[in-house]
């Protein structure tokens, strides 16, 4: 998924200001794609220049303009043309993954906490999952029974991957809290 593609998403929900997409972004696909607010409007000028979006100017009392942005009828093509083309394969970059290959020589004590750490943190993100599920403002958007079923299996999909990734944690410091820490060899 490209953000290209989320902003043109978010906006064929309903126009926006580029400040109201990163609250779109943090309040719905933020736990699994995120953006910064820099990003955005680097990508809304690219798509405007690419004829995906309109903008319109909405002037404000005693304020600077709002800028609001649309989808035009082509980003609308384009939006449609991304949602049929086919998934790619994911292209996992876990920093906790890495870590393990490299941890053989770390404090066990150390790294046990890096991964307790790793552990509050899903946990804190289960929790947020749990709490999109049942939140209505991200549901009050769904245009039909269906894209709401869409949006409850994306966060259900969270849902999961935080349990897996919870349970894989738990017997990962159970395993190493069995072994015990010895030198790695090097070889030349």
């Amino acid at each position: 998924m490209s953000l290209r593609h989320a902003i043109l998403g978010f906006l064929d929900l309903e126009a926006a200001t580029g400040y109201t997409l990163k609250q779109r972004f943090e309040g719905s696909v933020g736990a699994f794609w995120t953006a910064t607010q820099s990003q955005i409007y680097r990508e809304l000028h690219d798509l405007e220049s690419t004829g995906f979006l309109r903008v319109d100017v909405v002037p404000q009392d005693g304020k600077p303009a709002r800028k609001v942005y649309a989808l035009t009828d082509a980003g609308k093509v384009e939006l449609e043309r991304w949602l049929a083309e086919p998934v790619g394969p994911t292209q996992l970059r876990d920093p906790l993954l890495l870590k393990l290959v490299f941890a053989a020589d770390v404090d066990p004590a150390a790294f046990d906490a890096v991964l307790q750490q790793y552990e509050e943190q899903l946990a804190a993100s289960l929790v947020e999952y749990q709490a999109r599920l049942s939140g209505k403002q991200i549901f009050d958007l769904a245009r039909s029974p269906r894209e709401r079923v869409l949006w409850e299996l994306s966060i259900e999909n969270g849902l999961s991957w935080c349990e897996a990734q919870l349970a894989w944690t738990k017997r990962a410091r159970h395993r190493l809290s069995a072994v015990k820490r010895t030198k790695a060899r090097h070889t030349k």
